[in-house]
């Protein structure tokens, strides 16, 4: 816009500036000159220098005014409720106007001169204090701390490092919060208000402080006289006490005390478009989180309590890479197991199960990426309220449960289109199950569906219950179960000499492991740790944070089903009886899996115990 309006209007002014010529000193048009063809002139000097350049600066500072106006409404016109189709108009056209029309007009120039002033000054001077009154202190324009800044980096240029202004939001660790609504317009107002907050810097700091020690929960429970706060690292949970505020001196108190903490949780419900004001009832929202060169989605829970409320942050890291089964920590030997049973030539019904919390999605995903699905058909039949992950050439099936579609209403569908493999993440419906039993049986087909259960068993009973009819047990093949557990760090874990009586309850044999790992232990009660020397390592190991474990991976099971367990499901579905014909058919339990990882030094018995009770 800049140049298109400046060298047309610099040739009008020039024009507009001799205003008042010297027609009374016209000297009157005689012939009787030496020479007739003589052009006749006038004394000259009609063009004002003096008008010119008292045109210029109001033209210069226009010019200016309407470009940043232009931008200023590009970036957040829509979420201020100043659109730029309307301010951009109303800046260039209410100046343009008096300056093309108005000065030319009024013979009197400092009549002109005022009027060419208002049209700039006025419509500028309404935007500033409509834009100033939506946005948070710090964005303000022309109010004492702007020009202050804007003096300051006068003369700045040239190579020279600006002065850097910066607004309170921007203050504290290098967070950024991202609205994630289905309305930009609503998302940057979101936003705008957020910011505006004393909190929004404290909510960055408690950010900072659980993504830089790898939490993916954050639980903040609030009661009458404070609140807590605790971390989920690796599937456990932590105290946590992050300084979310600059401590005052003679500051007896704690860092987040009430008063904070409800300012924090208004800025997360605010950039997750919750009620800020709903203290009771449950609300679900999300955003997302830029911090360390990483992206997060993060969802926010909160819900009243006996006591106060709680609400509960959940990240997870937004990446391209897609996990194999091999990544998630699965062994050659039942990498090949699984092979036999969910590919090519497979059929009947295979379970995937584990605990809520242990990563069943992304074994789901890393399942089905590891079959032929370029040479079969595979259909997934999931809930659009409860996605998995997508899976290149699997054809996903929408159903809109809220509104009363049921996956037994659409799989009659789906099986005229003659699929080989039918997906049911999450199954819930006996009756769908049903279907799928006889569609195996007819038609020698495969399908993968996926549960919660304690154990490989207890998801095996957990299906049956859904009634899904008695072909179930003919059909049914196997059931890989997995459960995540804590890696131990490999810069601080300690080394320990088992017994021959540990190795033996273990079923390790005499001789095969020389050492097992566990992680560093605390000094005892009382004991004063030695004061450091030059070169000694740190108290407290940076790699792991003190925790002495450092990532996750998982143990899997795989309980084939064989004619003695379809006979216990067909006549007597119990826990125990199951158990027993798993191992006496050779299957391998989740402890013995968990005890292989323990020899190789991946994790400790503590932890595996820890797993195992849950």
């Amino acid at each position: 816009m800049t140049r298109t309006v400046i060298f047309p209007l610099a040739a009008l002014a020039a024009w507009m500036a001799g205003g008042e010529t010297l027609l009374a000193q016209w000297p009157a048009y005689t012939t009787g000159l030496a020479d007739p063809h003589a052009i006749q002139r006038g004394p000259g000097f009609n063009l004002a220098i003096y008008k010119l350049l008292l045109l210029l600066p109001p033209f210069w500072a226009w010019v200016k005014s309407a470009d940043w106006v232009s931008r200023d409404t590009a970036e957040r016109g829509e979420a201020i409720g100043l659109p730029a189709e309307i301010w951009n108009p109303v800046m260039v056209f209410s100046f343009l106007l008096v300056f093309m029309t108005l000065l030319i007009e009024i013979p009197f120039f400092l009549a002109g001169y005022a009027l060419v002033l208002l049209a700039y000054v006025v419509p500028f001077a309404i935007y500033v204090v409509l834009r100033n009154g939506k946005v948070s202190a710090e964005e303000r324009v022309f109010t004492p701390e702007h020009l202050k800044n804007w003096f300051a980096n006068l003369g700045k240029g040239g190579g020279q490092r600006e002065v850097e202004t910066k607004h309170a939001w921007q203050l504290g660790p290098p967070v950024e919060l991202v609205a994630v609504g289905p309305l930009q317009m609503e998302n940057q107002q979101a936003v705008i208000e957020s910011r505006q907050s004393p909190a929004f810097v404290s909510v960055k700091i408690l950010l900072a402080d659980a993504l830089g020690q790898r939490a993916d929960k954050i639980m903040l429970d609030y009661t009458k006289d404070g609140v807590a706060c605790r971390y989920q690292i690796d599937g456990v949970w932590h105290n946590a006490n992050p300084q979310v505020r600059e401590l005052k001196k003679g500051d007896p108190g704690p860092v987040l005390n009430r008063e904070i903490g409800d300012q924090m949780l208004a800025v997360l419900k605010r950039i997750s478009h919750l009620k800020m004001t709903e203290r009771r009832a449950k609300q679900e929202g999300k955003f997302k989180i830029e911090f360390g060169g990483a992206k997060y989605d993060a969802s926010l829970v909160s819900q009243g309590t006996p006591t106060g409320e709680r609400a509960i942050l959940t990240t997870a890291v937004i990446t391209k890479t897609v996990r194999s089964l091999e990544d998630l920590g699965m062994r050659d030997k039942l990498r090949e197991q699984l092979k036999e049973l969910i590919g090519p030539g497979a059929k009947g019904i295979v379970i995937f199960a584990t605990l809520p919390g242990d990563g069943l999605s992304a074994t789901w995903q890393a399942a089905l990426r590891s079959t032929d699905r370029l040479m079969r058909d595979f259909i997934s039949v999931e809930d659009v309220a409860k996605r998995e992950p997508e899976v290149e050439n699997v054809d996903v099936q929408k159903l809109k449960v809220a509104e009363g579609e049921t996956p037994e209403g659409l799989i009659p569908k789906l099986i005229l289109k003659q699929p080989e493999v039918i997906c049911i993440p999450e199954v819930a419906s006996g009756q769908a199950l049903s279907i799928l039993c006889d569609w195996i049986v007819d038609e020698d087909k495969l399908s993968i569906v996926s549960t919660r259960g304690k154990e490989a068993a207890d998801a095996l009973l957990r299906v049956l219950a859904l009634r899904p009819g008695d072909k179930f047990p003919q059909v049914v093949k196997a059931v890989v179960y997995s459960r995540l557990i804590r890696k131990l760090c490999e810069s601080c874990r300690e080394a320990v000499q088992p017994t021959p009586e540990l190795l033996q309850r273990l079923g390790i044999p005499a001789g095969r492991v020389q050492v097992l790992y566990r992680e560093k232990q605390p000094l005892p009660p009382g004991v004063e740790p030695p004061k450091p020397k030059k070169g000694d390592p740190p108290l407290i190991c940076p790699a792991c944070n003190g925790l002495g474990y450092k990532g996750r991976t998982a143990i899997f099971e795989i309980l084939v089903i064989d004619d003695k367990q379809r006979q216990i499901l067909a006549k007597q579905p119990k826990l125990e009886l199951l158990k027993q014909a798993a191992r006496a058919a050779g299957n391998r339990s989740l402890q013995e899996e968990g005890i292989l990882l323990v020899a190789l030094g991946t994790t400790s018995l503590t932890e595996l115990q820890r797993i195992l009770k849950q």
